[in-house]
């Protein structure tokens, strides 16, 4: 299947670029632009994807010119095109920069994907990843962080950068358009697949969705699915919740992680995609009820996703 992204105006100053399926390294960006002005909500995962976004953004609005780059977080499918704009000033949250240090990068996953399946998770990596063409990509960090929250003036726009703190990612960070009603979430939110949880705190997922929607907001772009309104994200507070609630019950009754994992995918996968990804909300879960002991690292929970997978 081919990914068809589409640029789409969601107010007068905000488009999304959004991904037409939810498998793992398609991830949506964003725009906000006035007055010849704009900022970049995330590059893609390899420069050829992160090409046909700025070729769609300068046909959509010609003219302008993005100065500006903010990354929601350190994961290559929404960083790895950033040297692409090589003049840009590229900000992300102090927490998400101070981690980036962990993050696998492009040379990494490839060879992980060249290894093949001589593992559980090399055969997931590769079974994921290995249609991306990595080549070329030098990864280029932020210029400049921030803690709370940092306004941005685009044009006669402003955009308010909102540190969430950890939760999906050690570091993550929304942008909020207040005069439009629009935020760009990150992957503090996922619609229509699971969430993959790496900071071992579920519970910081779920006051995440309501930091977003404290903003008063009506329309929330994730970083991976469909737009979504209010009632999306409260549902997926509600899905994560749920999770929490169901993961603490079998720690505290010392179900092991990978049998409380099974039945959580089981009583949980709904018809999201990725339901093998509900291993790492459950690790998650089960680190902040205190148990000992747990897989810690990308491949350690990309491992856990991969026996649930084929479980």
């Amino acid at each position: 299947m081919v990914s068809c992204p589409a640029l789409k105006q969601l107010s007068d100053s905000a488009w999304a670029w959004v991904h037409d399926r939810p498998d793992w390294g398609y991830g949506n960006s964003g725009v906000v632009a006035s007055d010849h002005q704009g900022v970049l909500v995330d590059t893609q995962f390899t420069l050829a994807a992160t090409r046909d976004l700025l070729d769609a953004v300068a046909a959509e609005l010609p003219g302008t010119t993005v100065s500006t780059v903010v990354n929601s977080h350190a994961n290559g499918d929404h960083t790895w095109g950033n040297q692409l704009l090589p003049g840009a000033e590229i900000i992300t949250s102090a927490s998400s920069a101070q981690h980036a240090c962990h993050e696998m990068g492009p040379g990494q996953l490839t060879a992980l994907c060249r290894a093949g399946g001589s593992t559980p998770a090399g055969s997931y990596i590769e079974r994921h990843f290995g249609q991306f063409n990595f080549a070329g990509i030098t990864v280029t960090g932020p210029t400049r962080t921030f803690a709370g929250r940092l306004e941005v003036e685009v044009g006669h726009t402003l955009a308010e950068l909102i540190d969430l703190g950890a939760g999906h990612s050690a570091g993550d960070v929304a942008v909020h358009i207040p005069e439009d009603g629009v935020v760009f979430a990150g992957d503090a939110l996922f619609n229509g697949s699971h969430m993959v949880v790496w900071s071992q705190s579920l519970s910081a997922c779920v006051m995440a969705c309501e930091q977003l929607l404290a903003t008063g907001a009506d329309t929330f772009v994730p970083g991976h699915g469909p737009v979504i309104g209010r009632s999306g994200v409260a549902d997926i507070r509600d899905r994560l919740a749920a999770v929490a609630e169901a993961a603490d019950r079998h720690a505290q009754a010392g179900v092991p992680l990978a049998d409380a994992a099974r039945l959580v995918m089981a009583d949980h996968a709904g018809n999201w995609a990725h339901p093998e990804r509900l291993f790492t909300q459950t690790a998650a879960a089960y680190a902040e009820a205190g148990v000992p002991g747990l897989p810690s690292g990308t491949l350690a929970l990309v491992e856990g996703m991969a026996v649930l997978a084929s479980a």
